[in-house]
């Protein structure tokens, strides 16, 4: 809807202005906004276009700025406003004079009025006509950049891009800030469609949940170093799509993108301070505790609480490491881990009590406040915290459908100090279960005999008693390539039957009996000695440990 600069001047920051010159013209119409950036800005003006100017690209040039309203006047352009006391201290004479000759308005900007005071209620009004030409497309493009640069920030440019598409616009994100739904309930993308926009990296036509009915929509992916970080989705809730709603959004998608990366700069600064503090916390290297509870108080932590302590490991799927899903991750990339965290972290917002998580030598490691006293018996007691870790392992499990999630959860102990001490057991549980169980939640308790041998005083004893047992085996299958410890392992899994085990092992029985001759033979008779057995039991429990990276 196109307005007079009559008109336009009583409104928004125009009506702080004055008219200098061209008064006579002033019931020419306006049908876009465009700011002067570089002197033959004019060559490319298309009907009746309001040129904002502060004339810094003309400033030296004598020459374009007597020609500059003649040029205005040839294409037909709606009026001059030129902002004084930045790069020009008054509006040049040569322009006032030929604005009065030609009737072409020409504006002086008033010092404290800003190009998006003027711009933004002008393209609003401009915007009311529902068939927006090229030019007003451009002018529009102006206002949502200036939006940007002014640090106006999502919402601001979402409302802008709404009024152009005459539809609502929503946007998601793992980021809580980031996130601009309007009170409505649209449904999470599943994983095939972060595939679809991941590929697509341009708006394209899905059909979404929106308050639980399928609506059209128009999704944009949002990206940063080509990862997914988040969407723009234009919904059809008032008038149906055109040509024009890809174009708008397709630019737009850039502006809104870097809104995201200086949100999510700001959040791994932030980050990066408390996986430091959390670091020597979990680690036991905190040499001022008092200065540590200080630290943690400032992230509105109370590190002086009982907390239960999880690891969660990912593994990729075979079908995924054989290529045949999309490849939206990548293990050891930065943004990787970082939308990972975030996922933690958004399943973590709906919780009512304040649990902590951070990246932590390849797993990510959450604090969660115990809300149920410490009691003698350890099953009832560790529950809670399995069924809630199991909800964390299905939550990434559903956004991340390529991978698998294995949760290790150390015992609840009590203060600053229990932090580490869960910690430790929370690795020890997922190193030393996590073979057992390839997906899924190991709580310490689980261990068995492993609690007994991980905090054995004295090593030495432990490394003589493998050295005597499996370890024979071990040695012996490096120099044979056999599989000597693995046939044990499998003998005790099937409670020493020889054809299970053998069936197991898809190997011949009379194969299995050979082996067992040999086992026999490395360790003395341990097999059939009770005793003996025993300690064959205690050495594979080693010889996993040692497997596993953890000291014994």
């Amino acid at each position: 809807m196109a307005i007079t600069v009559r008109e336009a001047m009583r409104i928004g920051g125009l009506a702080r202005c004055r008219v200098a010159a061209g008064e006579r013209g002033l019931d020419r119409a306006i049908d876009s906004i465009t700011v002067m950036e570089v002197p033959d800005v004019v060559q490319w003006l298309k009907g009746s276009v309001l040129l904002l100017t502060s004339l810094y690209p003309i400033k030296d040039d004598e020459a374009a700025i007597a020609q500059l309203v003649e040029q205005l006047h040839t294409v037909n352009s709606a009026a001059l406003a030129i902002k004084t006391k930045q790069y020009v201290q008054e509006i040049p004479q040569a322009i006032i004079e030929a604005g009065n000759r030609l009737q072409l308005p020409v504006i002086e900007i008033d010092p404290e009025v800003s190009y998006l005071e003027i711009m933004t209620p002008l393209m609003q009004l401009i915007l009311k006509n529902d068939e927006a030409g090229a030019g007003q497309l451009d002018s529009f493009f102006k206002w949502i950049t200036e939006l940007a640069m002014a640090g106006k920030g999502i919402a601001a440019v979402i409302e802008a891009v709404e009024r152009m598409t005459v539809n609502t616009i929503t946007v998601g994100s793992d980021l809580s800030m980031l996130e601009l739904d309007k009170g409505l309930k649209p449904a999470p993308l599943t994983y095939a469609q972060k595939n679809e926009l991941q590929a697509a990296k341009r708006p394209i036509r899905m059909q979404r949940l929106l308050n639980g009915s399928p609506t059209p929509c128009i999704v944009t992916p949002l990206l940063i170093n080509e990862e997914l970080a988040g969407d723009m989705t234009c919904w059809q809730t008032h008038r149906q799509f055109n040509e024009r709603d890809f174009i708008v959004l397709e630019r737009t998608m850039v502006l809104i993108a870097l809104e995201f990366l200086k949100w999510l700069t700001k959040a791994d600064v932030e980050q990066n301070y408390k996986d430091h503090l959390l670091s020597e916390v979990l680690l036991g290297q905190v040499h001022d505790q008092k200065a540590a509870l200080e630290k943690g108080r400032a992230f509105g932590w109370d590190l002086s609480e009982s907390y239960d302590v999880l690891c969660i490991e990912s593994q990729e799927r075979e079908s995924s490491k054989r290529g045949t899903t999309g490849a939206l991750h990548g293990a050891d990339r930065p943004e990787w881990k970082r939308r990972l965290l975030l996922s933690v972290q958004s399943f973590l917002r709906v919780e009512p009590s304040a649990a902590i998580a951070i990246w932590l030598k390849d797993a990510i490691v959450i604090l969660r406040p115990r809300n149920e006293p410490l009691s003698e018996a350890r099953d009832a007691s560790s529950k809670p915290i399995r069924t809630w870790a199991a909800a964390v392992c299905r939550h990434l499990t559903d956004v991340y459908e390529d991978m698998t999630f294995t949760a290790g959860i150390g015992r609840s102990h009590p203060g600053f100090d229990g932090i580490h001490s869960g910690y430790t057991e929370a690795v020890q549980a997922i190193r030393l279960g996590k073979p057992a169980a390839v997906q899924g939640c190991i709580h310490f308790e689980d261990l068995g005999v492993y609690r007994i041998l991980t905090p054995f005083p004295d090593k030495a004893v432990l490394e003589q008693l493998y050295a005597e047992t499996v370890g024979r085996l071990a040695d012996y299958d490096a120099v044979h390539h056999s599989n000597l410890v693995m046939t044990l392992a499998a003998y005790f899994a099937q409670n020493c039957s020889l054809s299970g085990t053998a069936e197991k092992l898809f190997i011949h029985v009379n194969t299995m009996k050979y082996r067992l001759q040999k086992i026999e033979q490395l360790t003395d008779g341990g097999i059939h000695n009770a005793e003996r057995r025993l300690l064959l039991h205690i050495g594979l429990k080693l010889h996993q440990m040692k497997q596993a990276g953890i000291d014994s």
